[in-house]
């Protein structure tokens, strides 16, 4: 039982490190999405540079 435990404790703050992110990302989409711009567009822009 204390090997099981020993794996949770583990892989629990990347766990929570990774729901953070997905929250986080999500909440972007939902308030550019609010704004009226679109995501896809403002990831093209970014790879645009200087064109």
């Amino acid at each position: 039982m204390q090997n099981k435990r020993g794996i949770i404790s583990d892989y629990l703050p990347w766990l929570i490190i990774g729901i953070v992110v997905l929250v986080i990302i999500l909440l972007a989409i939902f308030i550019l999405r609010e704004k009226g711009i679109s995501l896809i567009d403002k990831i093209k822009n970014l790879f645009k540079f200087g064109n």
